[in-house]
C-alpha cells in the first residue's frame, strides 16, 4: 500500500501552524521526514511520517487525538480508492460494531464470531461477508478505536470521513450541526424524561440514521426506545450500528423495512426529514401527505419536527390537491409552528430550500387558530439565531399567547384566517423580515439598534477569534521569476473542452418578481446590483421549457450595458439575457473562483468609447495558469473571501444601525445621550 503523501501547506494546516513554521522544523529537526519526488516538482512528504512525527516530537496546535485519527484516516484513503469507498466504511463499521459486542480484539477471520452475535443479519454480517480482502482487519478496528478512544467515536469519525474515503452520497442528506441543535432545542426531549421512565424518539425516514443519533448526546442512551423505518437492509444495519454504538441497547432500538407501523403512535417524539425528490419529478402533496401520515399516528402530548422542501411547506401552491391538503394539515390544529430555513441547511444539496414544521397533538388552547410564524431564510443559522428561534418555538408551545405581550424575536403569531390557505399562498410574513425586526412600531427603535450594536460586538469577537485561531492574514506571497503565463481566450477555451457556454432566456418580465422557485440571474446580478428575482417551476417549464439551470460553481457573465461577473456557488438559478453562463470542466486547472478573478481584471472587456458595441465574450482573454499556480491562488482567493465575508458582516450590521438611527431621528421618535451637554 502505497502511503498518502502531503505538501507543507497541508502539514501546516494539520498542524494548526503558519507554512513558514513547516519549512523551520525541516531546517531545525535532523529527523523530520524526508520529502519525495513528484512529477511537478512540489516537495511532498509521507502523511503516515509525518503525523508520527509531530505525535513524537508533541509540536503544532492540534492535539494528539485528532493527529492519531488522521493517520488512521490517511492510511484507510488507499483502501478506499483500492476498494471502494462504500464497501471500506459498511465493513469496517461492523467490524468496529462486532468488536463492541464481542467486547474483545477480532480474530484474524471475524466471520464465524459475526455468526455468533448476529445470526439474523440485523447488524454486521452480510457487511462483514463482503468485507474487502484487507491486510490487517483486525488491527486497522484497533488503530480506529486507539484514535478515538472507543468504537463509538471511531465509528463516528468513520462515518464522518466516507466522502473523504470515496463515499459522498452518505452525506448527501446530512443537515448542518445549527439546524441539528435547533431540532434537538425545539423537541426539548429532556424535559420530557421522568424520573424513572422511558422515551420513545422516532424517525419513519431514517436515512442513515444521523438525525436520530444527533439526539443522543443529551440523553441517557440506557433510557432511550428507538423506532426507525428504513427499507435498504444496507441502510438499515447501518442505522442499527450507529444506534448501538452509540449506547442504545439492543433490545431497545428498531429499524423496520416496511411504512409508518403502530409502534409510531407510543412515539414521544417523532424528527424527520422528506425524502428528497428531484425539482422536475417533486409532487407537494405526496410532501404533504408523509407529513399526514405522521400526524395520523402522533399520539397526545406528542410532538413532531419534520423538516422537508420549501416547495411543498412554505411556498406557493398551484395544484388544487397540495393546497387542499395544506390547509388541511394548518386547520386541524397541530402544526404550532412553521420556520422557513436559510439555504445551505443541506450541504449536499446546496440550492435545495427547505422548511421546518413543528406538530404537537392538543397543543395549549391559547394557540388555537394561530401559528408562529418565523422567515430565517435571509440569516445565517448561528448560534445566536439558533437559541433565539429555539426559544420561540418552546415558549410559545408551553404557553401559548402571553399575558405580558412578549413577542417572539425570530417571527411573528400570525391568524391562519390571513394567510390565503385557500388559495395556496405562500406562508411568509409581511415586510421586512429579519430576525431583530420584532415589531414595526417606532417605540421599538432603540431596542432594535441595542440588538444590531450586540450583534456587532458577536461579529467584531468572532472576528477576533478568527484572527487569533488562523493568525493574520498571509498569503505566503513571494517573487515569481518564472515565465509569464500564456494568454487564452474563452474561444479557445471552449474549442479545447474546458469551458461550456450556458445560454441566457429572454424572460417576459411579468414571469419574474420577488418571489418564486428558482433566482433569476442576469445583468443586474452579474454587475454587482443584489435584487431578490425569481421565477416560478411551473412557470419555467411550462414556458421554458428547454431553460438549463445553473450548478454550484458556473459563472454568470454579461457584456451589456458593462461588464459583470457573478459565482453562483448555490445553483438551480436562471439565467437572464443578456447574461450567459460558463461551466468549466471538472478537474480543469482554472477554479471557478479563480476564473471569476481572472475576468474581474481582464484587460479586454471595456467599450471603446467610438466603438458600436462592447466586447464579444468568446475574444476576452485571460492568463492560462498551471494547475498548480491555480490552486496557489484559489487558496489565497479563499482566505481573503472569508476575511472579506467577516468584515462584510459588521458592514451589513453598520449599515442597518445607520439606517434606524437616521429614520428615528427624522421622524422625532428616536434621540441619543451623545452630544448632550453635562
Amino acid at each position: 500500500m502505497t502511503d498518502e503523501l502531503m505538501s507543507s501547506g497541508e502539514i501546516a494546516q494539520l498542524a494548526q501552524v503558519e507554512r513558514p513554521v513547516v519549512t523551520t522544523w525541516r531546517r531545525r529537526y535532523l529527523d523530520f521526514p524526508a520529502p519525495v519526488s513528484s512529477p511537478g516538482g512540489q516537495l511532498l512528504f509521507p502523511a503516515d511520517e509525518v503525523i508520527t512525527w509531530l505525535l513524537d516530537r508533541r509540536l503544532g496546535n492540534t492535539d494528539p487525538e485528532t493527529l492519531r485519527a488522521e493517520r488512521a484516516l490517511h492510511t484507510l484513503s488507499t483502501y478506499g480508492r483500492e476498494h471502494g469507498g462504500r464497501r471500506l466504511v459498511l465493513s469496517l463499521g461492523a467490524a468496529l460494531c462486532l468488536r463492541e459486542m464481542s467486547g474483545r480484539i477480532l480474530p484474524p477471520d471475524p466471520l464465524k464470531a459475526a455468526q455468533r452475535f448476529d445470526p439474523d443479519d440485523e447488524f454486521i454480517l452480510s457487511d462483514l461477508q463482503e468485507a474487502p480482502a484487507l491486510a490487517d482487519l483486525p488491527g486497522m478496528v484497533e488503530q480506529l478505536i486507539e484514535g478515538a478512544y472507543d468504537a463509538g467515536r471511531a465509528h463516528q469519525f468513520l462515518l464522518g470521513s466516507a466522502a473523504r474515503l470515496g463515499w459522498p452520497e452518505l452525506d448527501t442528506d446530512t443537515l448542518t450541526p445549527h439546524l441539528v441543535t435547533l431540532i434537538r432545542q425545539a423537541v426539548d426531549v429532556p424535559s420530557r424524561l421522568t424520573e424513572d421512565g422511558l422515551i420513545s424518539i422516532a424517525d419513519p425516514y431514517a436515512g442513515s440514521g444521523d438525525l436520530l443519533t444527533a439526539l443522543l448526546p443529551d440523553l441517557d442512551p440506557d433510557r432511550l426506545i428507538v423506532n426507525a423505518v428504513q427499507p435498504d437492509p444496507v441502510l438499515a444495519r447501518l442505522v442499527r450500528r450507529r444506534l448501538l454504538l452509540a449506547g442504545v441497547p439492543e433490545y431497545q432500538l428498531e429499524v423496520r423495512a416496511d411504512d409508518l407501523n403502530d409502534d409510531f403512535s407510543e412515539a414521544d417524539v417523532i424528527v424527520t426529514r422528506l425524502p428528497y425528490q428531484p425539482t422536475e419529478s417533486r409532487d407537494p402533496s405526496e410532501d404533504l401527505n408523509k407529513i399526514s401520515d405522521i400526524t395520523d399516528r402522533l399520539g397526545r402530548g406528542r410532538t413532531a419536527v419534520v423538516i422537508g422542501p420549501a416547495a411543498s411547506l412554505v411556498d406557493d401552491l398551484r395544484e388544487p390537491k397540495a393546497i387542499r391538503r395544506r390547509r388541511e394539515l394548518l386547520e386541524g390544529g397541530l402544526v404550532e409552528a412553521v420556520v422557513r430555513l436559510p439555504g445551505g441547511t443541506y450541504p449536499g444539496r446546496p440550492g435545495y430550500p427547505a422548511a421546518m414544521w413543528v406538530l404537537t397533538r392538543d397543543p395549549v388552547p391559547s394557540t388555537k387558530g394561530l401559528l408562529l410564524l418565523a422567515d430565517l431564510s435571509g440569516r445565517a443559522l448561528d448560534d445566536r439565531v439558533v437559541e433565539a428561534a429555539a426559544g420561540d418555538i418552546v415558549l410559545w408551545r408551553a404557553e401559548g399567547i402571553r399575558r405580558d405581550g412578549h413577542d417572539p424575536r425570530t417571527g411573528r403569531i400570525v391568524l391562519l384566517a390571513e394567510l390565503g390557505l385557500n388559495n395556496g399562498s405562500a406562508l411568509r410574513l409581511p415586510g421586512p423580515t429579519s430576525v431583530t425586526m420584532r415589531a414595526q412600531l417606532a417605540m421599538d427603535r432603540p431596542a432594535l439598534i441595542g440588538e444590531a450594536e450586540r450583534r456587532l460586538a458577536d461579529a467584531e469577537k468572532a472576528t477576533h477569534q478568527y484572527t487569533d485561531e488562523n493568525g493574520p492574514l498571509d498569503t505566503a506571497a513571494v517573487q515569481h521569476h518564472g515565465k509569464r503565463p500564456t494568454e487564452v481566450s474563452l474561444r479557445s477555451l471552449r474549442t479545447a473542452g474546458r469551458l461550456r457556454e450556458l445560454p441566457g432566456h429572454r424572460l417576459l418580465p411579468e414571469h419574474v418578481g420577488p418571489r418564486g422557485t428558482y433566482r433569476v440571474l442576469g445583468a443586474a446580478e452579474a454587475t454587482g446590483q443584489r435584487p431578490q428575482r425569481w421565477i416560478d417551476r411551473l412557470t419555467l417549464a411550462a414556458e421554458y421549457p428547454h431553460a438549463i439551470l445553473t450548478e454550484p460553481g458556473d459563472l454568470v457573465v454579461t457584456t451589456a450595458p458593462q461588464w459583470g461577473v457573478l459565482l453562483d456557488e448555490e445553483g438551480l438559478s436562471v439565467i437572464e439575457f443578456p447574461a450567459r453562463g460558463l461551466r468549466i470542466k471538472k478537474g480543469d486547472a482554472l477554479t471557478p473562483r479563480v476564473l471569476k478573478a481572472l475576468l474581474d481584471i481582464a484587460r479586454n472587456t471595456a467599450r471603446s468609447p467610438n466603438a458600436v458595441r462592447g466586447p464579444r465574450l468568446h475574444d476576452v482573454t485571460v492568463p492560462d495558469l498551471t494547475k498548480d499556480e491555480a490552486h496557489r491562488l484559489d487558496v489565497a482567493l479563499g482566505r481573503i473571501a472569508e476575511r472579506e465575508r467577516l468584515l462584510q458582516r459588521q458592514l451589513d450590521l453598520l449599515d442597518e444601525m445607520r439606517d434606524l438611527a437616521v429614520t428615528g431621528f427624522a421622524d422625532g421618535t428616536l434621540t441619543t445621550l451623545y452630544g448632550t451637554n453635562s
